[in-house]
């Protein structure tokens, strides 16, 4: 009867660490996916609805699948990191041959789905597996294209979103994407420098990285994301959509303000239990959901 007890403790830890492994608390970066489904004007079509919504379930197959494989790769480097070292199978509670199986499950769902959601949506989270590939095999190694790697992943996410409900891709959808990623991707960086006190044990390419040259990428990639958007409000979308640039640019100079006075740049996911920030956020949806929408036309008629 112990041995039973024994095996049963043992799956549910192995049960416990596949779940941390695939990172569940990172899901919300599959959000990405919905942004050309909120622009293209599609947030009532029942189709668009069930095709995004499976795109973002793939992706979260994928993710999960890439994060195993990142942290089997990196299983030396991690058990360096002080917060890293504790990952299931850093610290071995999860095997090595357990964990290739469970992504190999994940990493195969994940295709089906995408398949289902069409050869170019197909393509492109092939395109994600390779670039994930590429990264954790030599790019993460090369310095400011290890960020631009990181970037151009969620641009990939970005663009299956808008795959899957076979709409028109904008380029400002690009651009932004891109900046935005890149923004926190450097700011991740100088938050792992600075936490650490050796930053290069933890992550071998922070040799190559200075404080100060980390916040000068910040300055220019804040700047130009709010250029690209303000000009997107200006030539890319109706007038209106110019009520949104406060909201844009207080998210921007909060993340900052946020990244510098209480080092979350780590992790965006803290950013959203900043009142302010989350507040600011959602004032901002309700806006571009108005304007895309023509809620303020639809009011006027009504009041006409």
């Amino acid at each position: 009867m112990a041995e039973v007890y024994a095996d049963r403790s043992r799956v549910v830890v192995a049960v416990s660490g596949l779940i941390k492994e695939i990172r569940p608390w990172q899901w919300y970066k599959q959000s990405i996916l919905l942004l050309g489904f909120v622009f293209s004007e599609s947030l009532f079509d029942p189709v668009a609805v069930t095709n995004v919504s499976l795109g973002v379930v793939a992706f979260c197959a994928i993710t999960g699948a890439t994060y195993i494989g990142n942290d089997i790769t990196d299983i030396e480097e991690d058990r360096n990191h002080p917060r890293k070292k504790h990952r299931p199978i850093a610290s071995g509670q999860v095997s090595i041959p357990v964990a290739v199986t469970f992504a190999a499950l994940l990493f195969v769902g994940g295709l089906v789905l995408s398949w289902y959601l069409g050869p170019l949506f197909l393509l492109i989270v092939l395109a994600y597996v390779a670039q994930n590939t590429l990264y954790s095999v030599f790019l993460k190694q090369v310095v400011i294209v290890d960020a631009m790697v990181i970037a151009i992943g969620f641009v990939l996410r970005a663009v299956a979103g808008v795959v899957a409900i076979d709409v028109y891709l904008s380029p400002w959808l690009v651009v932004c994407t891109f900046l935005g990623a890149l923004l926190l991707a450097f700011g991740k960086r100088r938050h792992e420098m600075i936490v650490s006190d050796d930053p290069s044990s933890s992550r071998s390419i922070l040799a190559e990285y200075t404080e100060e040259i980390l916040d000068q990428f910040l300055v220019v990639v804040l700047a130009a994301l709010l250029v690209s958007y303000s000009l997107y409000t200006v030539f890319g979308s109706g007038p209106w959509m110019m009520s949104t640039l406060p909201f844009a640019f207080f998210a921007a100079f909060r993340y900052h303000y946020l990244a510098y006075t209480r080092d979350l740049g780590g992790d965006p996911k803290f950013l959203f239990a900043d009142r302010p920030f989350f507040i600011n956020l959602v004032v901002w949806g309700v806006l571009v959901v108005g304007v895309l929408y023509e809620v303020p036309l639809y009011l006027l008629g009504a009041i006409a």
